[in-house]
């Protein structure tokens, strides 16, 4: 790892130290009053799905990110993918959605798969924001931030034969 990777490790650790409500306060600062992130899933043949632990959360996420101004949902997808763990990907469907309200949060959920070449097997965090990935069962995931549960609830779902959109804090959806 480089000393400019350390540095962005640190910095995200300092930041995963403060409480949640400082955190969204300085996003909130930083960005628009709503924060859009994208999100992907990817699934190996065997039907396990990629997750991330970041340095900054408690729990495993799956990967993704915020949306950059101007950027759509799957774009900031398909980049994030090459950021994270240097996979180039393709969005293989439309995007399923999660509205949160309360934390004025709206994430894009989209499937991906790998370009042709690539395995799964090699893929690998290749940047300071994560710590680690994994390959798991979604039905039995690892321990995850309270958002990525539920926006694994929505992919669930909607695989399932169910709502493409979930609005989070809403017991109907």
């Amino acid at each position: 790892m480089s000393a400019a990777d350390g540095a962005k490790r640190l910095v995200f650790r300092a930041f995963g130290t403060l409480p949640k409500p400082f955190r969204r306060l300085l996003i909130r600062t930083l960005q628009p009053s709503w924060t859009a992130g994208s999100v992907a899933v990817i699934e190996r043949p065997d039907g396990r799905w990629l997750f991330v632990k970041p340095v900054y959360r408690d729990g495993w996420t799956l990967p993704g990110g915020l949306v950059d101004r101007g950027e759509s949902p799957a774009a900031t997808v398909v980049r994030e993918m090459a950021e994270e763990i240097g996979a180039t990907v393709e969005v293989t469907g439309p995007g399923l959605v999660a509205l949160d309200p309360q934390y004025r949060r709206l994430e894009t959920v989209f499937r991906v798969s790998l370009t042709s070449g690539q395995s799964a097997d090699d893929l690998q965090v290749t940047t300071a924001e994560l710590s680690g990935l994994q390959w798991r069962d979604p039905h039995s995931p690892p321990e995850l931030e309270r958002e990525t549960a539920e926006v694994l609830a929505l992919v669930l779902g909607a695989v399932e034969g169910g709502s493409t959109l979930r609005i989070l804090g809403d017991d109907s959806s």
